[in-house]
Order: structure tokens, then C-alpha cells, then sequence
């Protein structure tokens, strides 16, 4: 059973635990004294959209393009920071809805907050009381947290979900009566009493930014509110929804229809409702390892403190696995935004990195495990905001480039904002997030096979492309590359010991676009289009090149200012594309040296680039490496929660780590399907079930003692092709059983 527990309640945020339903978030610490629930709700942002092209940008372009190929960086440099950059250079930011506060009354007495001016962790370390018998929970496959104590003779027990099919955060309490207020900061937000039993917030983001509103509603008997506060029995529940106008022109009413029709459905009701949509999708994939220990029997702290020391407890690698499903189901749900830098949950008003999608790798990371660990219907709201984005990025690459189609830089916020971020030359001047983005598309339809969602989808494709059509420069060469543009977020240093970099030669800008133009290729052949303007222009592409034993980052012979940099962005064609494949021996002998250089240098100091690293292993068929980099990221790179510690706190790591094992265990890239590539010898026996294969499957693997047994279900008719040459043809709904011995490395 994946569950996380703890002796203790949380001390700080990044201890609490998370639920959500993809609009709703929720961090509980699971207080004694007063229990802090920080909410989110997904689409409440600061601001509103601006139009921030700037209006120097095309005029001075084929003026930076021509300093770039002559060589004469800073001077390109200089004129990109001053035309180039948006105006103004900021996006929008993510902002935390309100803290639920639950204060019990010991004896009659409140468990105070009196003179507080914040719920910080130091804070609610003073507010703790003596108790025993403490324990909190969450249930990984229920979506469910627990809290229990016992204080004196009384028992205390709380339990709290956020429901999909219901749109609340619902909670039932048993023990000492308490009292409930809403608190969005200190000043921020009018809080309200509706009724006698219901408290509504709300307020707006200003700039422009969306209205919201929260109400909450206790119900049991003796449930009254006093001025602002809800004073509750020693047993009531709780039902609370938010909305912004984002979505909603009425948020306050939306969340009061949805707090009602829980209550009027009854706590029992809803939970069936929230275990019935959540824990068939959590059972959906699931890892075991036969070998594992009595971790589970151990505080979730305590056992990764243990891992650290010792590295062995395989239970918690199973956990991490089901914990990183568990964060992409709750903050990822159809019509919700897609998970952002922190997934759905944040407590700052100025978040870091603004908690938005930076897509030069993090929100596309976010999604590495979606397809593979059966998750594809999380993966939608993604596509949603493609579609957002779109417009705005029409507008940019037309008044930024004079260009058809739709470009992004390296981030986008609520609105689809596709305009430079920041003033900083590392990163904000690189025109390929759109293109990555689109790229998901194609792996949807590979793993479902669906059409109409491919018919509707294709089009961003072909507008993505339309952009680099019409802006790709001719290398002397021949080739064509994009610039200006950088490799995220890298420095180069020239021959002549010049740092920059802005540059017309990354090596990852052809990379993406490679698999843009394939992804045309085969999408375009299943509908039947022409897509021959795509294969020629794959054919001028730069190609990968290697130099002294090492994939180039850029194609000219530059030096890494930082060779252990976080960014691998040079193999992005081993992982998460597939261009860099075994079949192409000196690049993927290259790929090896040059992941091991970057090691060697201090590389995969944050956690989403150690995450980075073991897919990087595993496509690399190396499965102890692979398992090396998984230890360093429990060890190094997780909060006691199991969040991912960038540091700060940032979500892709949990998302990369969980794909990162699913690579080691299956791989189907390329056509054909790889049982236990890159097992280490360590995870002598397990089973796994419920990942999916491109190509229609869901496989369940069992191994021992070198040998395997693999079911395959296929959604439809077709044939199996496995890596070591076998191929098994098939109909609609039939299993392909397949047994053997492993082949990691080899075949």
C-alpha cells in the first residue's frame, strides 16, 4: 500500500503534504493546536495580459542575426537586450488562494494565535501541544490525509480529500470543537458570513488580474458563525470550492453551488465519489519490488534519512514512483491549467521563478511520465493551453519577426503570454518553447492511437513549423539553424576566451526541430497530408555533430563556461527525443562521454536535472548509473514531503525521477519495444504493471533471476515488435504474453 506517514506534524510548508484535483490544491500540515491548509486555486494569477512585444524587435533583427555570424557577440548581445526584450520584460505570476485555519478549543480555551503576525514554521512549532499517539498520513491511492492524536482522555481525528467529481475540498473532524477562519495574507481578501454555518473570501489580484472567491461551509449540530469565524462541535464537516473569473463570471456563486451540492450529497457520498475517480487511476500503474523491506512500517522521513545512509530501501523507490502519479493526477485534471513549476501548490505572493510554465524544459518534464505511466488524460490540459498560447503567439512572431505561424520563448503564463521573459541573455531569447511543446502531441497519439484528437492537434504542428519556415538562417555551411537564439541556460566561451550566449548554432534548436519535422512527417502520413516541404527541410537541419568524443553544444568549437551546467540541452536528442539512438554508434558512444563529463563537473546539483540524468542513463541502456543518479536524487534532491528540492521546492524532479524509472523499466522509442533496459542489479525482483507502449499497449512485467514474463494488451490490431527482433502480430483487446531473458544493454 503506498502511504506516507509521520510521527510529527509538519513544521514548515515544505513538510506538509499536497492534495489536489488539478484546480484545487491543498498543503496540510496537520497541526495540533491549529492545523494550517494552505489552497490553491490553478488559475489565480496576478494581473491581467499585456501586449509587451517590443516594437524595436523586427527592424533590428537582420542586425543581430548579421553580428551573430560575423562573430561579433557582444555587440549582438547588446542590441538583443535592448530591442529584443519584451516591454515590459515580466510576465504574470502565480499567487496562493487563502490559508483555511483550524484552531481547536482544549477544555474551552483557544489554542491561540493571538499577536501572530504569520503562520510561519517557527510559528506553528510554538503552537503545538503536548499529545500522543500523533500520526499523519496520506494515502497515495486514496488521495486521502489522515491526522490523528490523542490529547488527555480525547481522540482527535481528521480526515481531508479533494474531490474531482466534486470541486470541493471536503473534510470531516472528531474530537475538540474548534473554530475556522480564512486568511489570505494579513490584509488581502473581504471575508464574509453568507449564512450561519458559511464564510465566503473574496477579492481580486489587481493589474487587471482575475476576481476570486472561496466559501466555506461546516456542517454539523451547534455549527454557528460569529462575526467571521465558523465555530464548530467536537464532530462536523467541512465542504470548501473556489473559483476565479478566469473561468467562472460569478466565482462566489460557482463555489457556493459546488459546496452545496456536496452537502447536500453527504460526506460519505462524496468520498465514494473521490475514491472512485482517484484509485482506479492511481491502481492503473503500479511498482513492487519482491525484495522490498518493512519501509513502510517507518515514518516516510525516517526512511528517507535511512536512504540516505544506506541507499537500500526499495519500498521507498516504489513510493517515489506511485508519489510522482500521485502529484501529476492531482494537479493536472481535464479543464484544469497544466501543472506548473510547483504543480498547483504555492504559498508565496511572489513565488520563485513566479511559478509559472517555464517551458525551456520544466513544464515539457512535468509531463515526461503522462503517457508511460498511464496518465495520458492528465496530459490534455497541456494541449488546452497550446491552444491558448496560440494567438498570442501568432502576435509575437508577427510583430516580433515578421513571421507566419506561432512562437514562444522560454516561459508562458495563465494567459498564453509568448513574448520574451526576463532581461537575461542565458535564456530569454530562445524561440523554440512553442516547438517543444508540440512535440507532446505526437507522443499522445503514439500511445492512444486517437485521431480525432490527432486531426485537431495536427495544426499546431504545421503553425509551429510555419514560424522556422519562414525565419531559419543559412549557415556558410548550407545548413539551416535558428538566431538568434541560446542554449538554455549555458555559456559558451569562443577560442578566443570571449564568453557568450546569444549564438546561431545551438545544437539543441536542431534538435527540437528534427523532431518537429518527423513528428510532420509520420502525423501527416497517418492523415494523408504532404508533408515533403518538412522532410527537405529536415534534410538542411544541422546535424548532431561530435567533436573530440563529445555531442557539440554549439556547432561552432566553443567551450562550456560551466561543463557540470544544469541544462544537458545537447542531448535532448538522446532524451526526451529519439535521435540519438544505438543505431548511430558514434553519437550515442558520444552521448555517454558527454553526460559522464558533465557528472564529472559537479553535474545534477537541482533536482530536476538529476532527474534529467537518469532518463538520460536509462535511453543509454546503463542501468546503474541510472540507479546511481536515482539514489542521488532521494538522497540529495528530495524534501522529507518527497517533494522535488530544486532548491527551492520545484516539481519536475518528482515528475522527471518518476519517468526516469519508467524508462529503466520499458522503453518503446523507436518502433520497437525494450523490456528492462537498464535494470540494475540491485532490483533483483519485481512486477509492474500498467505502463503504457507507443504503439497501443499497457504491459504488465514480472522478473527474476535474469528472466521475464510481459504481457502486452493491445488497443488495437497491429504487431509487437521487441527490441531483440521478435514480432508477435495481434488483434484488437488480445494479450501478447512474452517471456525471456534480459537483454540490458544489448538488445
Amino acid at each position: 500500500m503506498e502511504l506516507l506517514w509521520y510521527r510529527q506534524p509538519a513544521a514548515e510548508w515544505n513538510e506538509a503534504l499536497p492534495l489536489g484535483n488539478g484546480r484545487l490544491g491543498a498543503m496540510i500540515f496537520g497541526g495540533t493546536a491549529v492545523d494550517r491548509i494552505c489552497l490553491n486555486e490553478d488559475s489565480l494569477w496576478y494581473g491581467g495580459f499585456r501586449d509587451r512585444v517590443n516594437p524595436d524587435a523586427k527592424e533590428s533583427l537582420p542586425r543581430i542575426r548579421e553580428l551573430l555570424a560575423q562573430g561579433r557577440i557582444q555587440e549582438a548581445q547588446e542590441m538583443a537586450e535592448a530591442a529584443l526584450t519584451a516591454t515590459p520584460d515580466g510576465e504574470r505570476h502565480y499567487e496562493p488562494l487563502c490559508d483555511l485555519i483550524l484552531q481547536q478549543l482544549h477544555g474551552g480555551a483557544v489554542a491561540g494565535m493571538h499577536g501572530m503576525r504569520s503562520l510561519s514554521g517557527k510559528d506553528m512549532r510554538a503552537l503545538e501541544i503536548p499529545c500522543q499517539e500523533y500520526r499523519r498520513e496520506l494515502d497515495l491511492r486514496e488521495g486521502i490525509h489522515h491526522v490523528s492524536y490523542r490529547h488527555g482522555e480525547k481522540q482527535l481525528t481528521r480526515e481531508a480529500f479533494v474531490s474531482f467529481p466534486h470541486q470541493v475540498l471536503a473534510m470531516r473532524c472528531e474530537g475538540f470543537p474548534c473554530r475556522i477562519l480564512l486568511r489570505r495574507g494579513r490584509y488581502l481578501g473581504r471575508l464574509d458570513a453568507l449564512d450561519g454555518q458559511t464564510l465566503v473570501l473574496r477579492g481580486e489580484t489587481g493589474d487587471g488580474g482575475a476576481a476570486y472567491a472561496a466559501v466555506c461551509r461546516a456542517v454539523g449540530d451547534g455549527v454557528h458563525v460569529t462575526g467571521n469565524t465558523l465555530y464548530c462541535p467536537g464532530r462536523f464537516d467541512l465542504y470548501l470550492s473556489a473559483a476565479t473569473t478566469f473561468r467562472e463570471a460569478d466565482p462566489a456563486e460557482y463555489a457556493l453551488d459546488k459546496v452545496r451540492a456536496a452537502q447536500r450529497a453527504g460526506y460519505d457520498a462524496v468520498r465514494r465519489a473521490h475514491t472512485g475517480d482517484f484509485r482506479p487511476r492511481m491502481e492503473a500503474c503500479t511498482l513492487r519490488f519482491s525484495t522490498e523491506d518493512s519501509g513502510e512500517r517507518l515514518p516516510a522521513d525516517e526512511r528517507l534519512r535511512r536512504f540516505r545512509e544506506k541507499g537500500e530501501d526499495l519500498s521507498l523507490v516504489s513510493d517515489y514512483f506511485a508519489f510522482g502519479r500521485y502529484l501529476l493526477l492531482s494537479s493536472s485534471r481535464p479543464g484544469s491549467l497544466p501543472a506548473n513549476l510547483q504543480g498547483i501548490w504555492n504559498e508565496s505572493f511572489a513565488p520563485p521563478w513566479d511559478s509559472k510554465f517555464t517551458i525551456n524544459i520544466n513544464t515539457q518534464m512535468n509531463y515526461w511520465p503522462a503517457e508511460t505511466l498511464n496518465l495520458g488524460e492528465e496530459h490534455l490540459p497541456l494541449f488546452d493551453h497550446l491552444w491558448r498560447m496560440l494567438p498570442h503567439g501568432r502576435q509575437v512572431a508577427r510583430e516580433m519577426y515578421g513571421a507566419r505561424g506561432f512562437v514562444a520563448h522560454h516561459n508562458t503564463d495563465l494567459w498564453g503570454d509568448c513574448a520574451p521573459q526576463d532581461t537575461y541573455l542565458p535564456a530569454t531569447y530562445w524561440p523554440m518553447g512553442a516547438a517543444w511543446l508540440c512535440l507532446h502531441i505526437a507522443e499522445h497519439y503514439r500511445f492512444t492511437g486517437d485521431l480525432a484528437f490527432l486531426k485537431a492537434h495536427y495544426p499546431l504542428l504545421e503553425e509551429a513549423a510555419a514560424f522556422f519556415e519562414d525565419t531559419l538562417v543559412r549557415l556558410p555551411d548550407g545548413s539551416l539553424s535558428v538566431s538568434p537564439s541560446c542554449s538554455p541556460e549555458n555559456v559558451y566561451v569562443t577560442p578566443g576566451g570571449e564568453q557568450g550566449t546569444l549564438t546561431d548554432c545551438a545544437a539543441m534548436d536542431s534538435q527540437i526541430l528534427w523532431a518537429l519535422m518527423s513528428d510532420l512527417e509520420e502525423m501527416g502520413a497517418v492523415l494523408g497530408r504532404d508533408t515533403s516541404r518538412y522532410s527537405a527541410l529536415k534534410k538542411q537541419l544541422v546535424p548532431v555533430r561530435v567533436r573530440d568524443g563529445l555531442v557539440m553544444e554549439w556547432g561552432r568549437p566553443y567551450a562550456e563556461a560551466a561543463p557540470g551546467h544544469r541544462h544537458i540541452s545537447h542531448l535532448f536528442a538522446l532524451y526526451p527525443g529519439c535521435q540519438i539512438t544505438r543505431e548511430q554508434p558514434e553519437w550515442f558512444e558520444a552521448a555517454k562521454n558527454t553526460l559522464r563529463r558533465r557528472l564529472s563537473h559537479g553535474g545534477g546539483h537541482t533536482g530536476w536535472s538529476r532527474a534529467w540524468i537518469i532518463c538520460l542513463w536509462a535511453r543509454l541502456l546503463e542501468g546503474e548509473e541510472a540507479w546511481e543518479n536515482l539514489r542521488r536524487l532521494l538522497s540529495d534532491s528530495t524534501l522529507p514531503s518527497l517533494l522535488d528540492n530544486h532548491p527551492p521546492f520545484q516539481i519536475d524532479g518528482n515528475f522527471g525521477g518518476a519517468a526516469g524509472i519508467g524508462e529503466m523499466l520499458l522503453q518503446s522509442h523507436g518502433g520497437r519495444v525494450h523490456i528492462l533496459p537498464a535494470r540494475p542489479a540491485a532490483w533483483k525482483a519485481g512486477r509492474v504493471k500498467g505502463l503504457r507502449v507507443r504503439g497501443g499497449y499497457t504491459a504488465e512485467i514480472t522478473w527474476e533471476g535474469g528472466r521475464y514474463r510481459a504481457d502486452f494488451r493491445a488497443d488495437r490490431a497491429g504487431t509487437l515488435c521487441l527490441s531483440d527482433g521478435r514480432r508477435f502480430a495481434h488483434e484488437a483487446g488480445e494479450t501478447v504474453t512474452v517471456t525471456g531473458e534480459e537483454t540490458r544493454g544489448l538488445g
